[in-house]
């Protein structure tokens, strides 16, 4: 069986044992034609989802702030951002009274003229910009604890402005269903706090296999469309549905809930592939999710829902800036030892146990990843090919087996798997799995 897989701006190309069987390609059943963004964008504005319509609005003395998601999000904001902004100086927006705010959740923050590249803008003209900061408490207004429970801080800049415009894109996300919708400002713009009490609610089991659900069934979404609603604002949700290329295939702009609620069933259908069963290994790319590891191993909780309990994932990770915000901890273990120790505790106590060890305790960020990459781990092994970061950072993780070649993964497969039933994923960043079933 010859494969090819998209890996970055290259094709991957190798052949899997004669022995397994082929059962099938993980890939969505529709396609959709591509939009005029700018053109969809002008009409939208005109005639959003919801009962406001921006368009009869008098900007003049209003303060508006534009959330816009950060470059681990493939939003094409730059051919957004110059309509809207033209849009609402049309209207008598002025610049000295727009802020735009990067939605940096707990990423690092972007440089002045990556944010304007970003924006489609050459200079700021009177704008002010700002990275959000979720450790600065000069940065942040707290609003309350909402009735989950959940400490809610926000940016400033977002309770300065009189109306708010969140700019994004909905995909598949592994703990919310899907991103977008009023992720930009929780936790895009939120405080650690707040970011903790979203992320790190519940068992790892039940917290990341939501990848293509309903907001209804995802407890952290629920967190974080209540947090939105504290805030008290007029907002205006622009989010884009891409499709594998990047290319725009859906545009929902207007009320955030009604936006948002059109857009995942654009989405679902974009990036929702049917199976009839689970697979013995799956192979997958991590396209369209290249930024760096900490984005594309979420290809890991994205797929894993395909592979059989005790079955294997093998992970094809093109990453264009290395580790990126990747911070897992060195786990002082092999990957088998590892394995084992997560399958044996869980992997909330082997968080706890390698704290205690370390004689500190785990950042929000670290204790985070590595939930969401040990719990995939639990399931099954993970095989990967990731020559974009050194072999030896790699395995210093533990999460995974590393390889410096296809061909030697493959070789050590086979071992594991003499036999073995096979799904591919070109494009498992985003595509998920569903049971034709359900």
């Amino acid at each position: 069986m010859n494969i090819r897989l998209p890996f970055g701006k290259t094709t991957l190309e190798f052949k899997l044992p004669s022995s397994w069987t082929d059962a099938g390609i993980l890939q969505p059943v529709a396609a959709f034609p591509e939009i005029d963004l700018e053109s969809e964008l002008q009409e939208m504005l005109v005639r959003p989802s919801g009962e406001r319509v921006i368009a009869q609005e008098d900007f003049s003395s209003k303060r508006v702030c534009v959330v816009v998601d950060d470059a681990t999000r493939p939003t094409p904001a730059h051919r957004i951002f110059p309509v809207l902004l033209r849009f609402l100086k049309e209207r008598g927006l002025r610049e000295e009274n727009t802020t735009v705010l990067v939605a940096c959740g707990t990423h690092a923050p972007m440089s002045g003229g990556k944010i304007l590249e970003r924006l489609g803008i050459s200079a700021c003209n009177g704008i002010r910009i700002l990275n959000h900061e979720c450790f600065s408490q000069d940065a942040l207004v707290f609003l309350g604890i909402s009735s989950s429970g959940m400490r809610v801080f926000i940016n400033k800049a977002v309770m300065e402005a009189d109306s708010l415009f969140l700019v994004g894109t909905i995909e598949p996300h592994i703990m919310v269903g899907f991103g977008g919708g009023a992720k930009n400002l929780v936790p895009g713009c939120a405080g650690i706090e707040t970011i903790m009490d979203t992320h790190l609610l519940g068992p790892a089991r039940e917290r990341f296999g939501n990848v293509g659900r309903d907001a209804s069934e995802c407890a952290v979404r629920q967190r974080i469309d209540e947090a939105s609603r504290m805030l008290g604002k007029e907002c205006f949700l622009i989010n884009t549905v891409l499709d594998p290329f990047g290319k725009p295939v859906g545009l929902f702009c207007g009320d955030p809930a009604a936006a948002f609620r059109e857009g995942c069933a654009v989405a679902r259908t974009t990036w929702g592939a049917p199976v009839s069963a689970r697979a013995d290994v799956l192979v997958l790319s991590s396209n369209p999710m290249n930024h760096d590891l900490c984005q594309a191993s979420k290809a890991f909780g994205t797929g894993i829902g395909a592979v059989k309990e005790g079955g294997l994932l093998i992970a094809c990770l093109s990453v264009e800036n290395g580790l990126g915000d990747y911070c897992v901890p060195p786990s002082g273990m092999s990957y088998e030892e590892t394995r084992d120790r997560i399958r044996e505790i869980g992997i909330e106590e082997y968080v706890r146990e390698k704290e205690r060890e370390s004689g500190r305790r785990y950042s929000f960020y670290e204790t985070f990843l590595t939930h969401s990459n040990g719990e995939a781990l639990r399931k099954a092994e993970i095989y990967l090919y990731c020559p974009g970061v050194p072999r030896k950072t790699l395995e210093s993780f533990g999460l995974f087996k590393v390889f410096d070649d296809m061909g030697s993964l493959l070789a050590e497969a086979k071992k594991l798997f003499p036999e073995a039933n096979v799904l591919c994923s070109p494009y498992g960043g985003v595509c998920f799995p569903y049971f034709e079933k359900e």
